[in-house]
């Protein structure tokens, strides 16, 4: 969504969740909330206090934690929200900010000094850097993704003195675990995700400026692309895998399912390298479901047709009626075609549309035998035994 600026000029919304988060953080330092949300083991005792587990990224008592933190969450969280959307930032930054609070508050019950007892949103930046894995497309001369958490955590402790640094090191190891996978039952589903940004606060929010709400990149609240009349749109590519990582792969390391058309290398010595099978076509429409049966019927073709007896340069081929569909061969015996024409046409194409072709044609013979089993020609159906 864009402002209704100036003819031409519009105006981009700002991020929604790392915008709020900057007011946030900015009121409660101004009216001082920042001790009421410190991080103290003793005070968790109290159930009314259990909020200090997830509130103390927001509290500050310390000005330069509280400029440290505002200056990163344009640097690092806009870029972060729009990679992910407003909903999975604000979950992954919430579920962050709760496991650095918990592991902080463990290593104090452990009599760890240091642990906890501080405040600010510095340890869930940092969860935040690490969770998100190694990325491998980087432009060439820049640190290496899993370095910046690590050079964040040795700086922020010369710049200011709030949170300690046990503190700050329980948000890294937070995001370590988080990219590791730790996580990933408490991660959104793509159907919760869906529903909730099919609400109407979301569709609300999602409209408005300066502050947007941004889905999820490559769910369905995106907008449609309207392509020109008479113009084919491309054809989708294959579906992303689900990633434990806070960002999601990159074009270059998706991994990509079965291909309608999947090119297997021969290995030397392969009994199939005089082959050259053609699979059959599919539109682009086809379900994958759709093309995997045909996929794997023409490779159990292949293979019948493989372990069948050697033949000989002039014997005719012997061709085992288990290696075609019996209801594709039920048709073409309804339609009057030969049944050891029909088999023939079935192996080669596949498909009945293609079989009928062949066989209308003439371009299938007689030479072939068709056999009951896939182990010999005890009873061949053809003109009769060699």
């Amino acid at each position: 969504m864009h402002a209704r600026g100036p003819p031409g000029l519009p105006t981009p919304a700002l991020p929604l969740a790392s915008s709020v988060l900057m007011l946030l953080m900015s009121t409660l330092w101004l009216l001082g909330a920042g001790p009421s949300l410190v991080l103290a083991p003793e005070l968790l005792l109290d159930p009314r206090q259990a909020h200090r587990l997830l509130t103390h990224a927001l509290g500050h008592t310390a000005l330069p934690g509280l400029l440290l933190s505002l200056l990163l969450l344009p640097t690092l969280g806009w870029q972060q929200e729009r990679h992910l959307g407003t909903l999975r930032f604000l979950h992954a930054s919430s579920l962050l900010a709760l496991a650095s609070g918990l592991l902080a508050v463990l290593l104090a019950g452990l009599g760890v000094s240091g642990a906890a007892g501080g405040c600010g949103y510095m340890p869930v930046h940092l969860a935040m850097l690490a969770g998100q894995g190694s990325r491998p497309r980087r432009p060439r001369g820049a640190l290496p993704p899993w370095l910046l958490p690590w050079l964040l955590l040795a700086l922020t402790p010369l710049l200011s003195s709030e949170p300690p640094f046990l503190q700050l090191f329980c948000g890294l190891l937070a995001g370590l675990a988080y990219a590791a996978g730790a996580f990933r039952w408490l991660e959104l589903s793509e159907q919760r995700l869906q529903a909730l940004q099919e609400g109407v606060l979301c569709k609300a929010l999602a409209g408005c400026w300066p502050l947007q709400l941004l889905p999820a990149p490559g769910g369905p609240a995106e907008l449609p692309v309207a392509h020109p009349a008479g113009v084919r749109p491309p054809t989708p590519g294959p579906p992303r895998m689900a990633s434990p990582s806070l960002w999601p792969l990159s074009e270059g390391s998706a991994p990509i399912l079965p291909g309608l058309r999947p090119v297997q290398p021969l290995w030397e010595g392969s009994s199939e390298a005089g082959l050259a099978w053609s699979g059959p076509g599919f539109p682009p429409g086809t379900p994958l479901w759709a093309a995997l049966d045909q996929q794997m019927l023409q490779e159990g073709i292949e293979a019948s047709l493989l372990e069948g007896p050697a033949q000989g340069p002039e014997s005719p081929l012997w061709l085992p009626k288990s290696s075609v569909s019996s209801l594709r061969l039920q048709q073409l015996e309804r339609m009057g075609f030969p049944t050891e024409q029909a088999v023939v046409a079935l192996a080669a194409t596949g498909r009945v549309e293609g079989a009928v072709a062949l066989l209308v044609g003439g371009e299938v013979g007689t030479e072939a035998l068709v056999t009951q089993g896939r182990e010999g020609p005890t009873h061949p159906e053809g003109p009769g035994p060699p």
